[in-house]
């Protein structure tokens, strides 16, 4: 299975923070990715307006057949939140088969609150660009908050690597 991995936020707008150890959600998966070996994006922070950028990042990613596309981003909350979620293009079926496979996966290696998965089809809704205009089969996934200690005890760097290494093993063969 040929996947490739789009970092979530830039190294501008680095996104929310983990209360463990500060890395905020760009630096938390820039370290992750240099632990995996699968082709990985970053969307380029000179551009901007958010669906110019992302729009952009799927150009690039649009040039290589890939089978799976895992955008990588974590939830923040301010009060008292915690689980994993993931989000895909709504019409795709693929797309939540995938969704639905790493919240179980995930939930069940970390046990981390399964929060469900969610289909995307307003061009309003957070995450919506990213799903909508990669070619390929996209999931967003939110697997953890940042905001909650619990959470961010249960998936250091090493282990999300791990993690998705594994996920991708058991989920070779596309639909």
């Amino acid at each position: 299975m040929k996947v490739a991995f789009i970092i979530g936020h830039t190294e501008k707008s680095k996104g929310a923070v983990n209360v463990l150890n500060g890395l905020k959600e760009f630096d938390y998966y820039k370290e992750v990715c240099k632990i995996l070996d699968f082709d990985v994006y970053e969307h380029d922070k000179n551009i901007s307006g958010y669906t110019t950028r992302i729009k952009e990042t799927a150009s690039r990613v649009n040039k290589k057949d890939y089978d799976l596309v895992m955008s990588l981003h974590f939830n923040s909350f301010k009060g008292s939140a915690n689980g994993c979620e993931t989000l895909y293009y709504f019409n795709s079926n693929f797309g939540k088969r995938y969704a639905k496979l790493w919240n179980t996966f995930f939930s069940n290696k970390t046990k981390i609150k399964d929060r469900g998965i969610k289909a995307l089809a307003n061009k309003n809704d957070r995450g919506f660009a990213v799903l909508k205009y990669v070619n390929a089969t996209t999931i967003l996934i939110e697997p953890f908050f940042g905001s909650n200690i619990n959470d961010c005890k249960k998936v250091d760097v090493c282990l999300m690597a791990e993690l998705l290494n594994q996920f991708i093993e058991l989920n070779k063969k596309p639909y």
